[in-house]
């Protein structure tokens, strides 16, 4: 998937939402994408999802312009909600599962097969007849990963993903995270406000006032304090306490949480 020059402005006026994104995302990488309020990335997904067409500049996958009224569904990219509310549309799981690959003029026994093996890989068989809205949140964001899942997508896009759960949620979205991303090959967007999540991705993107400002392992990113809090943004908790520990003259210590962290972490999922 292929970013070239895109800005974007919404109404056609006003300020740019996006200025001169030049971007490229192979299959299989796992990107964090973050940035303050008000940069930008929900607009790029958006557009990355082929729901919002750029005012200026092209989106391509494999080489193929993606345009808003074609969709990205149909060129292999998917796009989970910050809120999975606003991706239900029917009465129970099963069909608002079903919803995408239906769009897709899938036979109905192949739609049938997408939806049993999606709710199967995130874990939430045996409530196809139960109501999306009556879930738990975790179980609601599991759903609508669920219903992206069936279009098959090789580029996958999650806005903020953990957001409204608890940590044990937060875990489960990881975990389902993780096996599809083993088992399917896709790649991962993970926009997030959370430093830690961003701390596990193997490529780190940070936007600001609708730029890319930085691209490249997390770790680069992250040793550049000043750069970060200029821009709003923190340090994970973690690295914040190894920073401490290098100003007070314990860098043997500093050294060691280094080491401990990159043995428990490993890139995420």
């Amino acid at each position: 998937m292929e970013a070239r020059g895109v800005h974007f402005r919404y109404g056609g006026q006003g300020p740019w939402a996006l200025q001169g994104i030049d971007l490229r995302i192979r299959e299989g990488e796992f990107i964090a994408l973050v940035g303050p309020n008000g940069s930008g990335k929900s607009t790029l997904a958006e557009i990355m999802a082929g729901l919002l067409r750029p005012t200026k500049g092209d989106l391509l996958v494999d080489g193929a312009l993606i345009k808003s009224d074609s969709g990205g569904p149909r060129h292999g990219v998917g796009l989970v909600f910050q809120n999975p509310e606003h991706q239900f549309f029917h009465a129970t799981v099963a069909e608002d599962v079903a919803f995408g690959p239906e769009n897709l003029g899938l036979p109905a026994h192949e739609v049938r097969q997408r939806v049993a093996q999606a709710l199967r890989q995130v874990g939430m068989e045996g409530l196809e007849a139960c109501s999306p809205h009556e879930l738990s949140a975790g179980q609601k964001q599991a759903v609508a990963i669920a219903g992206i899942l069936a279009m098959r997508p090789r580029f996958l896009i999650l806005d903020e993903p953990t957001s409204l759960l608890d940590p044990r949620g937060r875990r489960r979205i990881f975990q389902i995270v993780k096996g599809l991303r083993e088992a399917e090959g896709c790649a991962v967007i993970w926009i997030t406000q959370e430093m830690e999540e961003a701390a596990r991705a193997e490529r780190l993107l940070v936007m600001h006032q609708g730029r890319i400002v930085r691209d490249g392992p997390p770790n680069e990113t992250f040793q550049d304090v000043g750069f970060l809090e200029g821009i709003g943004l923190d340090l994970p908790d973690t690295l914040k306490l190894r920073e401490r520990l290098r100003r007070d003259g314990l860098e043997e210590m500093a050294a060691r949480l280094d080491a401990f962290l990159g043995e428990i972490r490993g890139p995420f999922p």
